[in-house]
């Protein structure tokens, strides 16, 4: 137990924000905290695996990582990574890596993540995969990405019978993963079905299984058209948010570059 004024000592790196990588998201008062959980959520292909991976990659210094990639395979995520990072268009990178020759990047692919590629992985195998980390750096990672939770197998029934069921117990697992390493948990998830073609703001109650009591921060995102991808706070404990999803940021969106820039960004309603 702890005072107050002794809870100091115990917060460790909780509540420190991650580097920033997007000016618009800062001045939205949108932050990745250190020991909490995040959920980003949005209908498929809209791009939340590419802001995640675009998140960290372009961040203002390195962010240790830990990439749970459960899916997107390997040759998809080392396309988009060279893509972000160098600005090559997706099909240059795509052929590049079906040749196995990444020679020309690899200065730039020198970053500190690193990515488990299990189609299905259980809780014990994230576990594992996280102490092995620790006993590499002798520290943990600052983010822990889980992309995405419905393919994370949590033991339970409800979670064999149903793809979405068991995940409300998975949120409570992963927000005390946060909480233990001090790591930024990161999940994505999908939109309900009204929301699945990603043309406008998903709200709080467009999350699928209605799974956002334990985030400390809920995203959304959708496109309002093909060059902007629009991202929603629906939810956030340290700051203001909107759950209605109308109160958005707009970022600059080149899906051939996996480009995700300031260059078009709205914040006035922040």
């Amino acid at each position: 137990m702890y005072t107050l004024s002794q809870s100091i000592r115990a917060r460790g790196n909780s509540g420190e924000p991650l580097p920033p990588a997007f000016k618009a998201l800062e001045q939205a008062g949108t932050r990745f905290l250190r020991g909490q959980l995040s959920l980003t959520v949005a209908a498929g292909g809209i791009g939340k695996s590419a802001f995640t991976l675009a998140r960290i990659l372009k961040a203002a210094c390195p962010i240790p990582t830990i990439y749970f990639s459960a899916d997107s395979s390997a040759d998809i995520q080392i396309s988009r990574a060279i893509s972000i990072l160098t600005g090559t268009p997706m099909a240059v990178s795509t052929a590049a890596v079906r040749r196995n020759d990444i020679s020309p990047y690899a200065g730039q692919l020198d970053v500190p993540v690193r990515f488990d590629y299990a189609a299905s992985p259980t809780i014990d195998d994230i576990e594992d995969t996280v102490a092995a980390w620790y006993e590499l750096y002798g520290e943990d990672a600052h983010m822990i990405v889980l992309d995405n939770i419905t393919n994370i197998r949590g033991g339970t029934s409800a979670n064999d019978d149903d793809p979405f069921g068991g995940l409300e117990s998975l949120m409570d697992w992963a927000s005390d993963m946060a909480r233990t390493t001090g790591a930024h948990v990161a999940g994505l998830h999908h939109a309900t079905g009204p929301h699945n073609d990603g043309g406008a703001p998903i709200p709080m109650s467009g999350v699928k299984g209605q799974i956002t009591r334990v985030p400390a921060l809920v995203l959304t995102l959708h496109k309002p058209d093909g060059n902007t991808l629009g991202v929603s706070k629906v939810k956030d404990r340290a700051g203001r948010s909107d759950p209605s999803g109308q109160t958005f940021v707009e970022l600059g969106f080149d899906g051939d570059t996996m480009q995700i820039t300031d260059t078009a960004f709205s914040t006035v309603t922040y």
